[in-house]
């Protein structure tokens, strides 16, 4: 394997420093301050009757010029519901909000089974209280692995171009398919969640999102796949799709980390991720996209994190999900919109213990992996990795303890610091 190390000036260091968190959403949610309760409108907490139609007439009632549905205490057993502009869902502490599970006369739309929560270009939504959305999805993981579904499991909520959104307070557990997927969002704010679903769940990510304006504060997340995927696979354009994110005090649990892609065509700038734990994640920072559904993910900044028995600390892949065997084999392809481009990722004040590899860079030949900072931070792992078709990467201030210390390969890349 032919290697190219060389020692930078690391004239990129201007840039680390006037990284800020541009990261926030800006608008919150305006909500009018009426009252819809659903067991005033017939709904009964028994867990065994069917409530969909009284909760749907609640949704509907706020929905007319605007309110707040409440669900109080007890189990609500339901089906699909949607959700309009300015309403506020409370999911009261001590109250479910339960999906059925009968699968054979689950409702069908658009050639998938309709989600449980939907929003279609709703403004001015919020969703909070104590309370738990179940989407008792077992039956459903175990008829996908007997490949025993006509159609696409059911999300637990989905929201498509929603714009001021806030979900705070509630628990997501057990989804058939993804716990919340956002589509095209402007100003979310998510804190204060629990997502919960079994390692071996597939499918369940956390959170799905594509988004400008984003907070996620503040929420514990634990899933069989990833616990956050910032995907955002739209035409390449000047604009990107994704911008502005702030993802801060949260403790990610069993999963595959906090993820970018493995779809980006739309382009990602402006990611500020800090103050988060990571406890038996696959992974923690994933960036992850491949040849034809890659785009522009820029200005990253990954700070004061702590990782426990993560098997990839540092994940960072242009070649999704399988890379070469030898970097030195792969030749150099046209560059097009949809080549992915990583550039401008720092990584500070992070450890990591109890690793397999410590770091994973893996750039391509035609678009290398751009100016990447490593300060501060301290590793414990197994083996050390791999860098390729990396170029100004500098490390500062860090600590590499590897059982295996020549297992650290370095190609096509240019490194310092280390």
């Amino acid at each position: 394997m032919s290697y190219k190390i060389k020692t930078l000036l690391v004239s990129s260091a201007l840039f680390f420093n006037v990284i800020s968190l541009f990261a926030q959403y800006q608008k919150a949610p305006v909500i009018p301050d009426k009252t819809f309760d659903i067991s005033k409108l017939g709904a009964v907490a028994d867990g065994k009757t069917i409530n969909t139609g009284y909760i749907q007439k609640a949704l509907d009632l706020a929905g007319a010029d605007g309110g707040k549905v409440l669900i109080p205490t007890g189990i609500y057993l339901c089906g699909p519901l949607s959700i309009h502009s300015k309403t506020e869902l409370i999911i009261s502490k001590g109250a479910t909000l339960r999906l059925i599970n009968d699968i054979e006369r689950y409702p069908v739309i658009n050639g998938h089974y309709a989600n449980f929560l939907e929003i279609l270009n709703g403004a001015d939504i919020k969703i909070s209280g104590g309370g738990v959305i179940d989407g008792q999805g077992k039956i459903w993981w175990e008829k996908y692995d007997a490949k025993a579904l006509v159609y696409r499991r059911p999300q637990l909520l989905f929201a498509g171009n929603p714009a001021r959104i806030e979900i705070t307070g509630v628990t997501f557990l057990d989804p058939p398919n993804t716990h919340m997927s956002l589509k095209d969002a402007e100003d979310v704010y998510i804190h204060g969640i629990t997502i919960s679903a079994p390692a071996n769940s597939h499918n369940t990510d956390g959170i799905n999102i594509s988004a400008r304006n984003c907070t996620i504060d503040d929420c514990d997340i634990s899933t069989g796949d990833d616990n956050i995927a910032i995907n955002f696979g739209g035409k390449p354009g000047n604009a990107p799709e994704c911008e502005n994110f702030l993802i801060t005090n949260c403790r990610f649990g069993y999963g595959h980390g906090l993820s970018v892609g493995s779809y980006t065509s739309g382009g990602l700038r402006h990611l500020t991720v800090s103050k988060c734990t990571f406890d038996g994640t696959s992974c923690g920072v994933r960036i992850k996209t491949a040849r034809g559904r890659g785009g522009v993910v820029e200005d990253l900044t990954y700070s004061d994190l702590t990782m426990k028995n993560v098997r990839a600390p540092f994940y960072i892949s242009e070649y999704y999900p399988h890379e070469p065997v030898n970097p030195a084999d792969d030749i150099t392809q046209p560059a097009g919109d949809r080549t992915p481009v990583y550039r401008n990722i720092l990584l500070k004040n992070i450890s990591a213990y109890g690793a397999e590899e410590a770091v994973k860079l893996w750039g391509l030949p035609e678009s290398p992996i751009e100016n990447v900072r490593f300060e501060n931070v301290a590793v414990n792992a197994k083996k050390g990795g791999v860098i390729s078709n990396a170029h100004k990467v500098s490390f500062y201030k860090c600590s590499l303890i590897l059982q295996n210390a020549q297992s650290l390969q370095i190609s096509q890349s240019e490194v310092s610091g280390l």
